[in-house]
């Protein structure tokens, strides 16, 4: 099991730090802006990844208590009900529990965030689901489907590392059968991580993750896509993408950092517009 990983308190306390410095009149430069952009951007790659990591904590934790209770239901009738057996099983979900706990005070505490199942900003104190909001900004069509096409044609004659997972795991989006082509997509940039593949598989990736519903896993797909390859082909979309899951969230403010990092980032890009609508609905205008 990976180790508890939270998002950083250096990190928190320098967005803190450079936040109060942009409140202040006159004290904010150019380069105060773009490290407080940056901040944020890496925080929210933090975030996401922690919730991921809490599911899958929780899910261990559900398992090993399934086993708890068939050890005690299968030898309880027996002379011996194997305590080393309970005992250890006991141990690992005490440990699971700590460390779910770690990761939910870690988020708790990381400003203008959620983490599930832990009430604050954004969410209900009774269960810590988004809070509703009067209005919801309208989705916007994905372009992903024609750069999929577009792909598929380039791809015919690659030869490329990997490209036969590439061409199955496009294959698979074109067929909407998005669990194929994660499994597709995943393998080549693990196997092949210096193919000129495993960039656009990443995007697509994080697109069939999207399209499945897992936004909190697209957004950690997203995040790390446009960390890796910031002036990459797909950073733009990327990004859009990206603040669409956030809404699918009802994470208003994530979704406006997004849409601001795309606009300042990539000025001349095609995502602008839809950016720009967006943004424009979250301001309420």
């Amino acid at each position: 099991m990976s180790p508890v990983r939270t998002a950083g308190p250096a990190l928190i306390l320098a967005a803190m730090a450079a936040a109060a410095m942009l409140a202040a009149p006159g004290c904010a430069t150019q380069s105060d802006v773009q490290q407080l952009d940056q901040n944020e951007f890496t925080l929210r790659g933090m975030i996401a990844g922690d919730r991921q990591e809490i599911d899958s904590l929780q899910q261990q934790l559900r398992q090993l208590k399934d086993e708890v209770t068939e050890v005690k239901h299968g030898v309880g009738a027996g002379p011996n009900p194997l305590p080393d057996q309970i005992a250890s099983i006991n141990d690992r979900l005490a440990k699971l529990e700590a460390d779910v706990n770690a990761l939910q005070v870690g988020l708790a505490n990381a400003p203008g965030t959620t983490a599930p199942g832990v009430p604050g900003a954004g969410a209900t104190p009774a269960t810590g689901a988004p809070a509703a909001t009067s209005s919801t900004p309208a989705e916007l069509q994905p372009t992903w489907p024609q750069e999929l096409d577009a792909e598929i044609d380039a791809a015919k004659n690659s030869r490329e590392p990997g490209i036969k997972l590439y061409r199955a795991g496009l294959a698979a989006m074109k067929d909407s059968k998005y669990k194929l082509a994660e499994v597709s997509f995943a393998k080549l940039r693990h196997t092949y991580p210096k193919s000129a593949l495993s960039e656009p598989s990443g995007y697509f990736l994080a697109n069939a993750l999207y399209e499945e519903s897992k936004f909190d896993d697209a957004i950690l797909q997203f995040n790390d896509f446009v960390m890796r390859s910031p002036k990459g082909r797909f950073a733009a979309q990327s990004l859009l993408r990206e603040a669409q899951a956030f809404l699918k969230l009802n994470d208003r403010i994530d979704a406006r950092l997004t849409l601001q990092k795309l606009l300042g980032d990539h000025p001349e890009t095609p995502e602008v517009t839809p950016a720009n609508t967006l943004l424009k609905s979250l301001n309420g205008g």
